[in-house]
């Protein structure tokens, strides 16, 4: 079985090195994006199995993102997981409207995030 890739897109420097390490101490192969247009286009060349996206990014949010790639015929079908410091309910509505499969409010348990990503990678 080939390791499932991940791609994660977040603004912070330090989340994005904490979430890599232990993804892939968890056996996933992680690429990571600094904003929503990076993240788009990797999203696009690197064809992830599940894309990790911070809502609040500089050039687009993950929820403009989200809308993209969910119109895109090339990456409609990769699972999207938000992650965000926004808990506000309106965040989490725009977030699974935009085509979320799941929204993770930060700060999270690493455990609990590997278990959304197994649910959504094992999803029909």
């Amino acid at each position: 079985m080939s390791r499932k890739k991940i791609l994660l897109a977040d603004d912070e420097e330090d989340v994005r090195t904490i979430v890599k390490m232990f993804l892939e101490g968890e056996g996933y192969e992680v690429v990571t994006a600094f904003d929503g247009l990076e993240a788009l286009s990797l999203a696009e060349t690197e064809a992830p199995d599940v894309i990790l996206l911070d809502v609040m990014m500089p050039v687009m949010s993950g929820i403009e993102v989200t809308r993209r790639l969910k119109a895109s015929t090339g990456t409609s079908q990769i699972p999207v997981i938000m992650l965000s410091a926004a808990s506000q309910t309106d965040s989490i509505r725009q977030g699974i409207a935009a085509g979320a499969r799941d929204y993770v409010v930060k700060p999270f348990q690493p455990s609990k995030l590997h278990e959304i990503i197994q649910r959504v990678l094992t999803a029909p």
